[in-house]
């Protein structure tokens, strides 16, 4: 009896050594090689991140833990490119007030990289241009942001693989005025820029500022695509503060802004899906906006 017991003691010793051994191998092999340096899309520029919407199965805004304001038409979650995504359908969320990105040179230099699928509505019944993200200034008296992540989707069919995105900055200098500002993501006439083939699937859209350069860049799926890069002499973004983060529409009385103009029919509120949206306070790298789109391909 002894002797089985030692036998049966020494067995027993053996298979949890294993059972350890294969445990810490397990760890080990779980942790997910890095992509393009990184493990994943939160280390990219984490110290400059202001403002993120995971739209997880919540609406609200991660960092400040915001809830909106208002919501409007169909909204709701869907399967997204990182964990959950926001999915409208004729629909508008807004916002209150969020201090990381509500005074006026909060956001100087910026980027603002989200992911978003949606398609052409040329000659569709909600046919119009897409908005889909916007900070837009509580006393508007226009229908623009002032910075505003868009598509001209009314320019193209539902069948299209083309997605023309448009970027939008209006900046007010201390000295009075304003000069608005935009980029599209098109082939212009003199051979700059490029069509973007993103329409229907899950794209990555990042818009990126440089006051010291002037360059207004436009990246889909980290490829600069703008047409029109050089602004002149535009220089920081300075908002009309206090601002209002909106996703799905441009400013209008019908989504409370009081002093803006009806919602316009030419850009209805968003038939999208938008996802991981970022707002940084300074101007990505190509190699940081490669990294976002590389991480966010692999859900990461």
């Amino acid at each position: 009896m002894k002797k089985i017991t030692k036998i049966s003691l020494f067995l027993v010793s053996v298979l949890m050594i294993l059972g350890i051994v294969t445990i810490n191998s397990c760890k080990k092999e779980d942790k997910l090689p890095q992509i393009n340096g990184y493990d994943n899309s939160n280390q990219v520029a984490s110290t400059y991140l202001k403002a993120h919407w995971t739209f997880d199965d919540t609406y609200n805004e991660a960092i400040s833990a915001t809830a909106p304001s208002n919501k409007y038409g169909t909204y709701g979650f869907e399967a997204g490119q990182i964990g959950k995504a926001l999915k409208l359908t004729k629909g508008a969320i807004v916002f209150p007030g969020i201090a990381n990105i509500n005074t006026a040179n909060a956001l100087n230099n910026f980027s603002v990289s989200l992911w978003v699928k949606v398609s052409g509505n040329k000659r569709a019944t909600n046919a119009g241009f897409t908005s889909f993200f916007a900070l837009i200034p509580t006393g508007v008296t226009d229908i623009w942001g002032d910075i505003m992540a868009n598509a001209e989707t009314s320019r193209h069919l539902p069948s299209s693989d083309t997605l023309e995105l448009k970027n939008l900055l209006n900046t007010h200098p201390v000295g009075g005025g304003n000069s608005l500002q935009d980029n599209v993501a098109q082939l212009n006439d003199v051979g700059n820029g490029a069509w973007f083939m993103g329409a229907k699937v899950w794209s990555h859209y990042v818009m990126t500022w440089n006051a010291s350069t002037h360059q207004f860049l436009l990246y889909g799926n980290a490829v600069s695509s703008g047409a029109w890069n050089d602004r002149g002499t535009t220089a920081e973004e300075i908002m009309a503060v206090p601002v209002q983060a909106v996703f799905g529409s441009i400013a209008s009385s019908d989504i409370g802004f009081a002093g803006a103009p009806a919602q316009q029919t030419w850009a209805p509120w968003a038939t999208a899906s938008i996802d991981d949206v970022r707002i940084f306070n300074t101007t990505l790298s190509q190699a940081e906006v490669s990294a976002l789109y590389n991480l966010g391909l692999a859900g990461r």
